[in-house]
């Protein structure tokens, strides 16, 4: 019931980045910031670093980007990935929250960080430079917040969590697929097993040119003008590329009449997106039409080039379009002449279309999966203020 619920500071139910040991130079895992996806519980990587420095967490506990853009993009995670007892590190910039044993529950302080009682409250609470903005953490410790009791937290992280275990099952299932496409793109086109592991002789050597259609690189349309923003179009970008084979969400959508604005810029459903500027090789198919910015080059396949075939072909070229997108710069640059004259093997029509029947199994589910997370995302996002608001009672549900 609501009217048991009482009020409390946050530091009185949870740890403000606790006190933990790691010796200088000692070998620990890391997680660092673009390791946290947005609006994601689960950390997918990490990886193994001497510590140097930063703030230091073990399972369970919750970590809160604490500086402008990243936390207003939801990078707030449950670290996971640890053995018993050991003790992680990451990013300067994370908040870390600890459960209070007795009167917090882990999941329950996760959803509660996440929802917009402490979210809104960290963001308002933001002081700093313009662009470098940082939460106040001694604000957000102080925070008042109305709490039921131990078992009521655990009926309501339960429900949510059991939300997000979907989630990461659909996630690991999509993984599982991805590699099973790899494996056979592998075993078909780089050790040739089908064709007795010799390279058939009617391949030939050709170019990203002649896989396509069309090369289109993105624009920007003016972001002067406000009406060339809405819902309609998908906007992707490269942040929108990470961690996904298909770019379902996007953090910008343009309205019919932006699209419109530069119509040769939007890319039909299977378009392959590559991204050739700053963070280069990252590789996501179109599910819907959709438009780009201008660091990412878009192939529209020819008809009867699989897009499946090009997706995994691009996946094995991520390391030499960081190459040539260098030229004596640290910053990767591959404009779209330079990406169309790349080399590739072209194999046989007989052999494109066999492959293509193989994997497009694997593909439709790892887009179904997709989209089932992004309806779980928002039934997730709808019930957490209500939950943790108590506007929905949970008093008499059995979890």
């Amino acid at each position: 019931m609501k009217s048991e619920w009482k009020i409390k500071q946050l530091s009185d139910i949870a740890e403000f980045n606790p006190r933990e040991i790691i010796a200088k130079g000692m070998m620990a895992k890391k997680i660092s910031m673009d390791m946290i996806q947005p609006y994601c519980r689960d950390i997918p990587t990490y990886e193994i670093a001497s510590f140097t420095g930063g703030t230091k967490f073990r399972n369970g506990d919750t970590i809160m980007a604490r500086i402008t853009p990243c936390l207003e993009n939801g990078k707030t995670a449950q670290v996971n990935i640890l053995e018993k007892d050991d003790v992680g590190f990451g990013s300067t910039e994370y908040i870390v929250f600890r459960a209070k044993d007795g009167l917090a529950d882990k999941d329950y302080i996760y959803y509660l960080v996440c929802s917009p009682i402490v979210r809104n409250a960290a963001i308002k609470s933001m002081v700093g430079s313009s662009g470098r903005q940082r939460v106040q953490t001694d604000v957000i410790q102080k925070l008042e917040v109305q709490v039921p009791q131990i078992d009521e937290q655990r009926k309501i992280a339960g429900i949510l969590k059991a939300i997000d275990d979907k989630i990461e099952i659909n996630s690991m299932i999509n993984k599982n697929l991805e590699q099973q496409a790899q494996a056979i793109y592998k075993s078909w086109f780089i050790d040739f097993e089908p064709f007795h592991n010799i390279q058939p002789s009617d391949w030939i050597i050709s170019t990203v040119d002649d896989l396509s259609k069309e090369i289109v690189c993105g624009k920007t349309p003016s972001t002067k003008k406000e009406e060339y923003y809405g819902q309609d179009i998908p906007f992707i970008t490269i942040p929108d590329m990470h961690d996904c084979v298909y770019v379902i969400n996007t953090a910008r959508s343009l309205s019919i009449l932006g699209a419109e604005s530069q119509s040769r810029k939007t890319l039909p459903i299977n378009s392959v997106c590559v991204s050739c500027i700053g963070t280069a090789g990252l590789v996501s198919l179109v599910p819907v039409p959709s438009q780009t910015n201008q660091q990412i080059n878009s192939i529209i396949p020819k008809e009867r080039i699989s897009p499946y075939y090009v997706f995994l072909l691009m996946q094995t070229m991520s390391e030499r379009i960081n190459k040539l997108g260098q030229s004596g710069s640290t910053i990767v640059n591959l404009n779209k002449a330079q990406f169309g004259k790349m080399d590739i093997l072209l194999p046989s029509a007989k052999v494109m279309g066999d492959f293509s029947i193989l994997v497009e199994p694997l593909f439709e589910t790892i887009l179904s999966n997709q989209r089932e997370n992004n309806k779980l995302m928002d039934l997730r996002d709808t019930l957490l203020p209500k939950l943790m608001s108590g506007e929905l009672d949970v008093s008499d549900i059995d979890i």
